[in-house]
């Protein structure tokens, strides 16, 4: 089983990724992504609006979206900051990483938004 779960609206073209079992105490938009924290301020979850549009670059479109088989946040820790990746796995065993093009984040900042 995942540690993630995952839900995409074809309707709205939003797509949601979150570490199952944690909870969401407070979250950061960022242009059309939101950043989800526990509260610790780690990064728990991402929403992305206009999901299609942003991957659109690399050929994923909405029925990949729909059909993706697995998903996982990847955080790297760089100094103070937290990059967050998106790995995708799609379809016909079609595997994407994705850097998710957003301010960088501090721990001080993430826990603020919490």
């Amino acid at each position: 089983m995942s540690s993630f779960v995952w839900d995409y609206s074809e309707g709205s073209d939003i797509l949601n990724v979150r570490v199952r079992g944690k909870k969401n105490a407070g979250g950061s938009e960022l242009g059309d992504f939101t950043i989800d924290f526990d509260t610790s301020g780690n990064v728990v979850g991402i929403e992305m609006m206009n999901a299609s549009e942003f991957f659109s670059p690399l050929d994923i479109n909405k029925e990949h979206l729909a059909n993706i088989q697995d998903a996982e946040l990847i955080l790297r820790k760089q100094g103070p900051y937290v990059i967050v990746y998106l790995k995708l796995f799609l379809p016909k065993r079609v595997e994407r990483v994705v850097p998710l093009p957003m301010t960088v984040m501090n721990e001080t900042m993430a826990a603020a938004a919490a």
